[in-house]
C-alpha cells in the first residue's frame, strides 16, 4: 500500500514537472537594452527604415562639404647673379697698386691684369670727330672745294661725325698725305691702327653688399664676364 501510494506521489511530481517546463517556467526575463549614446544611431535591421531624426542627421552629413587639405608653395628664391668689375686702365703699376688698396679698404678683393702692347695694323688719315653732324657736313663741304673727292663723314659708334680721308699700309704714305691735306687747309691727323700700349687693370669678383657707388669713386670700371677672370 505504501509503495503504490509513493510510486502515485512521484508521477504526479514528474507531471507538474513537465507541465511547468513547457509553461516557460525556465525562462530568464529579458534585459533591458540602455539607450545608445547621444548623437549614436541604434542597431537596426536590414531594411527597417530610418528614424526620422537619424535620417536627417545622416543627410546633413553627407551635404556638409569636405575640407581638403591643399599644401602651401613656398616661391623659390631667384639665385643671385655673379658679378665682375674691371677697374682702370691705369697709368702705371703704382696708380694700380694704390687703387687695389683702396678697393681691399673697401672690402673688395681685387687681381691685377696686364694687357701687352699692341702693334699697328695699319694707319688712316681722318679729320677727328664734330660735336655735331652739321659741322661735320660743313668740313666736309670745304675738303670737296679744295680738290679732294676721297672723303666720307662717319655715322655710328665712336668715329660718328669724323671724316674718313683713306688708310695707308705704311706710316710714311700716312704721313705724306696728312702734309698735303694741311697744307689745303684741312685739319687731317695720320694715326695707327690698333696700335696700343701696355696697359694696367684690377679685376674683382663683387660680394652681395658690394657698394658701387663707393667704388666707382676710387677708379672707373666696366662689367666683365666673370668667367673670364682668373
Amino acid at each position: 500500500m505504501i509503495l503504490r501510494a509513493a510510486i502515485v506521489f512521484l508521477l504526479v511530481l514528474n507531471i507538474g514537472i513537465a507541465a511547468w517546463w513547457v509553461s516557460g517556467g525556465n525562462a530568464m526575463p529579458a534585459a533591458a537594452t540602455p539607450p545608445p549614446p547621444a548623437g549614436v544611431p541604434g542597431l537596426r535591421l536590414v531594411g527597417e527604415p530610418l528614424a526620422p531624426a537619424v535620417r536627417a542627421a545622416t543627410a546633413a552629413a553627407s551635404a556638409a562639404p569636405v575640407a581638403v587639405a591643399v599644401p602651401v608653395q613656398t616661391p623659390a628664391k631667384p639665385a643671385a647673379v655673379e658679378q665682375c668689375l674691371r677697374f682702370g686702365p691705369f697709368v702705371d703699376g703704382a696708380a694700380r697698386d694704390a687703387a687695389r688698396a683702396a678697393l681691399s679698404a673697401a672690402g673688395l678683393a681685387a687681381l691685377p691684369r696686364d694687357t701687352p702692347a699692341r702693334s699697328a695694323r695699319g694707319w688712316k688719315v681722318h679729320v677727328p670727330a664734330f660735336a655735331t653732324r652739321a659741322e661735320a657736313t660743313a668740313m666736309g663741304e670745304r675738303i670737296k672745294a679744295a680738290g679732294i673727292s676721297d672723303w666720307y663723314v662717319m655715322n655710328e659708334g665712336d668715329a660718328a661725325n669724323s671724316i674718313a680721308l683713306g688708310r695707308y699700309g705704311g706710316e710714311e704714305a700716312a704721313r705724306r698725305r696728312e702734309a698735303e691735306l694741311k697744307a689745303k687747309g684741312i685739319p687731317a691727323v695720320a694715326e695707327a691702327l690698333g696700335d696700343t700700349a701696355a696697359q694696367a687693370w684690377l679685376d674683382a669678383r663683387l660680394p652681395a653688399h658690394a657698394n658701387r657707388t663707393a667704388l666707382a669713386a676710387i677708379a672707373a670700371s666696366k662689367s666683365v664676364d666673370c668667367a673670364t677672370l682668373r
